[in-house]
């Protein structure tokens, strides 16, 4: 089923913007666009992606259970795949007895649509869907 499915970005989460400045400058990227999604409480940063590949999504949290992923350090959170539908996605997990996290998509930090499998479904492996609008 996910062999089709395009990696739309990798989501890190980090403590703070100055963290994600660092790794920024670490691994030479720079910043695409940012936006804020207040159902995560989480400032999400995208990089700018070389052609044909993927993006970096750092997520800084300011509250809710991300600020404590990790212990509070971050670190590697999920990978996101790009659906053409995502209700039609999340009707598919919850005929299958996985119903998604949310129960109707989120606006994500850009332009599209999200919403995640539970963990426990991917033995701790976080996958989030985004349909881009």
């Amino acid at each position: 089923m996910f062999h089709d499915l395009p990696l739309h970005h990798v989501g890190i989460v980090q403590p703070d913007e100055e963290a994600v400045a660092r790794q920024m400058a670490l691994l030479g990227l720079s910043e695409d666009y940012r936006g804020y999604v207040p159902q995560f409480h989480a400032l999400c940063i995208f990089t700018q992606a070389a052609p044909g590949s993927s993006p970096i999504e750092f997520v800084v949290p300011d509250g809710g259970p991300l600020l404590k992923f990790n212990k509070g350090a971050g670190g590697l959170h999920h990978i996101a795949l790009a659906v053409p539908d995502l209700r039609a996605t999340m009707a598919r997990f919850a005929a299958e007895g996985t119903p998604l996290i949310e129960p109707e998509p989120v606006k994500g930090a850009g332009p599209f649509l999200c919403n995640f499998l539970p963990p426990i479904a991917t033995r701790g492996i976080i996958v989030e869907f985004v349909q881009p609008l």
